[in-house]
């Protein structure tokens, strides 16, 4: 769920994916220790917040499967 999520929402937060996938009352600490874990996840620190992205490898290889007939 979660990396269908940051597919779709590059640079969504922790915060963001919690709220998402369990609701604004949950904490993220959760959805942080599976972002972290998830190869597929790469983590990029901005100002304010860390943003949830899909790591280069995945989409590079994700976008040569889907030119091959």
């Amino acid at each position: 769920m979660i990396v269908y999520i940051v597919r779709r929402r590059p640079g969504i937060t922790d915060r963001q994916l919690t709220e998402a996938i369990y609701g604004s009352d949950e904490r993220h600490q959760q959805v942080n220790a599976e972002c972290r874990n998830c190869p597929e996840i790469e983590r990029r620190q901005g100002v304010t917040h860390i943003g949830n992205y899909i790591h280069e490898s995945v989409r590079t290889a994700r976008a040569t499967l889907t030119l091959v007939p």
